[in-house]
């Protein structure tokens, strides 16, 4: 796993958080913006070093890109049933979750169902607060993220690993779950729009 996933440090290149400074990097976010520009961003949890993108969570800048869905695996947590989910479907699993990593990057824009390419494959991960609960719920996400991608480098038989990974890139982005939820966990109905007024037409 260290090969795949080595130690980070902080440098003037490489910024490495935690869970449990996210709450203080959003909050200081002017702060943090001017940090993590233009850093390679790593995330700490308990078996790895992940690379991902913090930049565009905390909103420093306007986003500049619109992956298409194909592109996109969605990684979420279920309120009700404390579970974790991808593809908004499929429970949170290394088993599963290395298949689908798989048909991601090796796919070449083939089935019009899985990523264009290697390098546009995009994994959205999605938290809905900064309690410890939900936390640790990331954090296992995580965990499983990183062992199915191990696992995905390891299937070509220790070839050059660093080659690997720069052919077939981990793309991680934390993004806070705009979803409303109520105290219950039952998601709020928001109101309909207001309708525009009929136009008055004078001859």
């Amino acid at each position: 796993m260290k090969d795949v996933f080595p130690t980070q440090k902080n440098t003037d290149s490489t910024f490495v958080f935690d869970l449990d400074t996210i709450e203080k990097i959003i909050n200081n976010k002017v702060l943090y913006c001017k940090k993590i520009e233009g850093k390679d961003q790593f995330v700490r949890t308990n078996l790895n070093y992940l690379p991902i993108n913090l930049f565009f969570a905390l909103y420093c800048r306007a986003t500049s890109f619109c992956p298409k869905g194909r592109n996109i695996i969605e990684v979420e947590g279920n309120f009700k049933q404390d579970s974790t989910f991808f593809s908004n479907r499929l429970l949170l699993e290394v088993n599963s979750f290395s298949k689908l990593l798989k048909k991601q990057f090796l796919n070449r824009g083939k089935d019009p169902e899985y990523a264009d390419s290697p390098n546009k494959s995009l994994i959205i991960l999605k938290y809905n607060d900064l309690t410890k609960k939900s936390k640790e719920r990331v954090s296992k996400a995580l965990d499983t993220i990183s062992v199915s991608y191990f696992n995905f480098i390891n299937s070509f038989q220790k070839q050059n690993i660093d080659s690997l990974k720069r052919v077939y890139p981990l793309q991680i982005l934390l993004e806070i779950d705009f979803a409303l939820f109520e105290g219950k966990g039952n998601q709020i109905q928001l109101p309909p729009p207001p309708q525009p007024a009929p136009l008055e037409i004078v001859e």
